[in-house]
């Protein structure tokens, strides 16, 4: 009798694997194994130690194929020894791969590194029974998982399926180079966390291919982030802000409406978590503002201890310039921290001004001092919001059925086990 709930075998094609920024997509993964699917990571970038700190972590890297850990020479072999066994269907995967950066001939070369990426990651799970590639982020991972799929397809004479996970501001920031047009046209499904996002996408590709895009939100694991009410502050405000390390988060505004805050007498510290390019430039221009005994950039941190960080805090600011929908949010929400953040991108489906949190323009220092001022100052506001947000956060951002609703999607695909 056939299976009617067929279990999916499928690889996750990622940037990093395992990195506590990432960590939504780690919790993705293993809801699906939960829920009785089965996932083989594949990552492009080997992790740093910084990323190896706990044993999950480690169990993690082991469980992971690393592309960029294979050497030159391992990929050059996969990339030739597939074109010798099928020298036609290389030759036009060559083409597409090629013809895919509109004679950029850099972007071309890259193109070409891809698909040996996909040649050698096809080989490494061919006997594990995987027929599906799913990617998260638009870029390189999807890139692979689509030409992975392609040449699972011809290699194994069996059809091979791809999907991709798109979030946000990354996967837009240059749309030369993703080629969405072509990536939704060879895709079985797209995922979209965000409504927002899925707009971005119709934007850019054909409206014959819209059915195929799917919102499936960013979820979190709701107990290991458990409610505490807001309280007044304890001494100076402590607002905590959790975003990469880069200018569309919008960190140098966060500071400049903290120089405000000052120059009207109301003490304000400020703890930044996360890692990226621009730690030197916040680091600097928090000195020059004569904020430095009152900011600190704590650095990238494991869920758990970002979970303290939330619940010793008494705001939460996001200011960012450009966002799918931010985690971060969700995690500060669920905790019960009120919300700063900013009018831009997806943040609106979850931050609705004055109802789940304040909601200013982007770049906006004035407006942005503004909000947390009155946070500071309105204890039946932060009461208000932490309440509603944590209600909204359970209600459309719980793990459990936003995964099912990815299960669902594998499971329907005809490379699906029991299919």
């Amino acid at each position: 009798m056939q299976d009617p709930s067929p279990r999916p075998h499928v690889a996750y094609v990622m940037t990093h694997y395992p990195r506590p920024a990432l960590t939504f997509i780690a919790l993705e993964m293993r809801e699906l194994e939960r829920m009785g699917g089965r996932v083989t990571p594949i990552a492009v970038n080997v992790p740093s130690a910084e990323d190896l700190g706990t044993d999950e972590m480690r169990r993690a890297e082991r469980a992971t194929s690393y592309l960029k850990a294979q050497g030159v020479v391992t990929l050059a072999a996969s990339f030739l020894r597939t074109c010798v066994r099928h020298p036609r269907e290389m030759a036009a995967l060559v083409r597409l791969a090629i013809m895919s950066a509109r004679l950029d001939l850099p972007l071309a070369a890259r193109r070409l590194v891809h698909l040996a990426y996909a040649c050698w990651a096809w080989r490494a799970v061919a006997d594990r029974g995987v027929r599906h590639f799913h990617a998260h982020f638009g870029q390189t991972p999807a890139t692979v998982a689509w030409f992975a799929a392609s040449v699972g397809s011809f290699s194994s004479g069996e059809r091979c399926t791809w999907s991709f996970t798109i979030h946000g501001f990354q996967d837009f920031a240059d749309e030369r180079v993703t080629r969405f047009d072509l990536k939704v046209r060879s895709a079985s499904f797209v995922a979209c966390v965000s409504d927002f996002t899925r707009a971005q996408l119709c934007r850019v590709t054909d409206p014959d291919s819209w059915d195929r895009f799917h919102i499936v939100r960013c979820g979190i694991e709701l107990d290991a982030f458990p409610f505490r009410p807001p309280q007044p502050p304890r001494g100076p405000a402590r607002v905590v802000t959790v975003a990469r390390l880069s200018p569309e988060k919008g960190h140098l505004v966060l500071l400049a409406a903290l120089r405000r805050l000052r120059d009207q007498g109301i003490d304000v510290e400020l703890r930044i978590i996360g890692d990226g390019p621009s730690a030197t430039l916040i680091e600097r221009t928090a000195a020059s503002l004569g904020l430095a005994d009152r900011v600190a950039l704590v650095g990238e941190l494991e869920p758990r201890l970002v979970a303290s960080e939330l619940a010793e805090a008494d705001i939460f600011c996001l200011p960012s310039f450009a966002e799918g929908i931010p985690v971060s949010i969700m995690e500060a929400m669920a905790v019960g921290l009120p919300v700063v953040t900013t009018f831009v991108g997806g943040i609106p489906e979850l931050a609705v001004d004055d109802q789940t949190a304040l909601v200013v323009p982007a770049s906006n220092a004035g407006e942005l001092a503004g909000a947390i001022l009155r946070l500071v100052e309105d204890d039946d506001l932060r009461t208000r919001l932490a309440e509603a947000a944590r209600r909204l956060v359970a209600q459309r951002h719980d793990v459990r059925p936003n995964v099912e609703l990815l299960r669902e999607l594998f499971a329907n695909l005809p490379t699906a086990q029991g299919r």
